[in-house]
């Protein structure tokens, strides 16, 4: 059961999404110009004074929030057996972080949409943490046995987010179960390609 706390949190968080939707869907119509404050307070039924409560700009309700979460990342990969390959490691993390997010990248395609037509966007989107994220993945992989370089560890970081991030897709796109795209990504990714 939740306790007060965790129903202010949760109902803030749906809050923010719901103003963040209209935000997006503003911008998808009429261009990033178009969803101004006010408009966007407008539509989603509030003031812009509470806009505020949500967030500090109108930029920030634009880019979508990062997809993995750097504790919820670092916990998967610390819980992971010290003599594991790190290759595994990634896998295993990635595979389990794919299951949980593919619902995430579905509500995400809106974004994805405004960001290929605004790449402006995109920028202020890598610098609000995806930057976050990969420094503290990285410090990790770099500490694992068997890593012989900085390169090797982040071309191992960045190709397993990147099959991670290929299986999503290509699951959205075909409706293939993302488990499977998951396992074939990463024996793409450990044969070479």
């Amino acid at each position: 059961m939740e306790s007060p706390q965790e129903r202010r949190e949760r109902r803030r968080r749906e809050k923010r999404q719901v103003i963040r939707r209209v935000a997006v869907r503003m911008a998808l119509d009429g261009g990033p110009e178009a969803a101004t404050v006010e408009a966007i307070s407008a539509a989603a039924d509030i003031s812009p004074r509470t806009f505020f409560n949500y967030f500090a700009s109108k930029d920030e309700a634009l880019v979508m929030e990062p997809v993995w979460q750097s504790e919820e990342l670092m916990e998967l990969l610390q819980a992971r057996p010290d003599d594991e390959p790190v290759f595994q490691s990634l896998k295993a993390v990635s595979k389990e972080l794919g299951v949980r997010k593919r619902p995430v990248w579905e509500e995400m395609q809106p974004f994805i949409e405004l960001h290929n037509r605004h790449p402006e966007l995109s920028a202020k989107a890598r610098a609000i943490g995806q930057s976050k994220v990969m420094e503290q993945t990285l410090d990790i992989v770099r500490r694992q046995p068997g890593i012989k370089s900085g390169l090797h560890a982040r071309l191992l970081v960045i190709g397993s987010f990147g099959a991670m991030i290929s299986a999503i897709q290509e699951s959205l796109d075909t409706g293939e179960p993302v488990e499977e795209l998951l396992d074939e990504a990463f024996t793409l990714l450990e044969h070479g390609l």
